[in-house]
């Protein structure tokens, strides 16, 4: 069985992302790159203006297609 390629963490940039936590809580968004600090990322949510900067796996999630060829996630 083949995995699906998974983003290294230090290559999230241009991913589809869910964010889970504040005030953006549950809606879908791209991560834009790390943040000045480094430890941080900075998520443009959907249909905002607004960069939040945000941690992964504690504050934002990246998306999976499914239904998409796995090698374009």
């Amino acid at each position: 069985m083949s995995r699906i390629p998974q983003p290294k963490k230090s290559d999230f940039t241009g991913c589809r992302v869910l964010i889970l936590a504040g005030q953006y809580e549950g809606r879908e968004g791209v991560c834009t790159g790390k943040s000045a600090g480094g430890k941080r990322w900075a998520i443009s949510p959907d249909g905002s203006d607004e960069i939040l900067q945000l941690v992964f796996e504690k504050e934002f999630g990246l998306l999976v297609d499914l239904s998409a060829n796995p090698e374009d996630n």
